[in-house]
């Protein structure tokens, strides 16, 4: 297939823009998948640089982009019936959206570069709700103080007997000391608040995401180390063959003796996900007295009745987006996507009808939430609505 280069940029135009006929989106989709590369670099760098204000140079992988557009219509023909936003108008609606808001887009595999690029410059107005810029978490000792920690100042918060508790400069929370005596800390983390860390005594690490908490013990005593959580969490577990690690959530457990996975144990999810990055785990229930060991790369799903399933190929990219300070979705449904985004802005989410198409969209989480928003309703799949904290989305 041909086009002029008059035609070919006004497609080009037209698609990123939202404003593209049917016939146009396919003649353009058609045009690009038959080996047309260089005009789409062309147009999205044409995009970034009328945004761009400053010497930043927009690096993107283009390789791995116009892979992905080729996978993408490849997607689409195996699966007719779900409507996707193709991954080329993803790029160039990604450029308009987050450069116009003083954001830097890369598509590649590095994300401490990805994370050092997004710069945060933007301003809320009454419509819109700006993401969580600070870590509203709350410590709570053993005799029941509780620690505001955003008010806290560095250094000592705490004796828990004689493990030290601490805030580091860099705001996580570290226990140092040892004790045989057992008491218990909870670190709660509210709706609304970034994400914080936790060095425990031991010497693991903990990130909780927002509407999270762990209860744990000063100090490790006894033959295992056991902590209880609620939402979502992600551990570095240091190594202790005397001493496994386990953590709990109602009637499910995950055992391991050093390792690094992510466990997503929000009530309102269909299912307590455990993943591994790292080592290996074992998780049980109670209910069904079932047990799995996994293995780097695979994801336990519990069930609400106790059965436990697996899934041998996930994306830890995705996964581990939160910790990394990315939203990431591939995929998704608009519920799934809106329970995060309930959690993290700290709003209300009100669906006027049920949206059944799935979305495609990666954006750092320190983004207002109608840049977010503007994103998805790009598809034309949805619409969504802001009143003070409560969002509306509508088909």
């Amino acid at each position: 297939m041909k086009l002029s280069g008059n035609r070919a940029a006004y497609l080009l135009e037209v698609y990123s823009a939202g404003k593209a006929t049917a016939e146009e989106e396919q003649e353009l989709f058609s045009w690009v998948t038959e080996g047309n590369e260089q005009p789409v670099k062309e147009h999205i760098e044409k995009l970034a640089s009328s945004y761009r204000s400053d010497e930043a140079a927009l690096r993107v992988d283009w390789e791995q982009l116009y892979q992905r557009i080729i996978e993408e219509k490849n997607t689409i023909d195996r699966q007719p019936g779900i409507r996707k936003m193709a991954w080329m108008r993803w790029a160039a609606a990604a450029v308009v959206l987050l450069l116009g808001s003083g954001y830097y887009f890369f598509s590649g595999a590095n994300r401490e570069e990805k994370q050092k690029a997004l710069v945060h410059v933007q301003h809320t107005n009454k419509n819109d709700v700006a993401a969580p810029d600070a870590v509203n978490a709350v410590l709570t000792l053993a005799n029941g103080q509780r620690v505001i920690l955003d008010s806290a100042g560095n250094g000592m918060l705490a004796m828990q007997g004689s493990v030290e508790v601490r805030k580091l400069p860099d705001g996580q929370i570290a226990y140092q000391g040892k004790s045989k005596e057992v008491q218990y800390n909870t670190l709660s983390n509210p709706r609304g608040s970034m994400v914080i860390a936790l060095t425990l005594s031991d010497g693991s690490r903990v990130w909780l995401n927002a509407a999270s908490s762990l209860r744990y013990p000063t100090a490790f005593t006894g033959k295992e180390r056991k902590v209880e959580i609620t939402g979502e969490a992600y551990f570095e577990v240091a190594h202790n063959p005397a001493m496994p690690f386990v953590v709990s959530k109602g009637g499910t457990t995950v055992q391991v003796l050093g390792t690094h996975f992510n466990v997503n144990a929000y009530d309102d999810e269909r299912s307590l996900n455990v993943t591994l990055l790292e080592g290996s785990v074992s998780v049980k229930t109670a209910g069904s007295g079932q047990s799995k060991v996994i293995r780097p790369g695979e994801q336990a799903q519990v069930e609400k009745d106790g059965s436990i399933g697996l899934a041998g190929s996930v994306d830890l990219n995705e996964v581990m987006a939160w910790k990394n300070g990315l939203f990431s979705f591939k995929g998704a449904g608009i519920e799934s996507i809106m329970r995060q985004v309930a959690r993290w802005y700290d709003v209300d989410v009100i669906f006027e009808k049920q949206v059944t198409e799935r979305f495609y969209a990666e954006i750092s989480m320190s983004t207002n939430v109608s840049t977010l928003l503007k994103m998805l309703e790009a598809t034309k799949a949805v619409q969504f609505s802001i009143e003070g904290k409560t969002i509306r989305v509508m088909p």
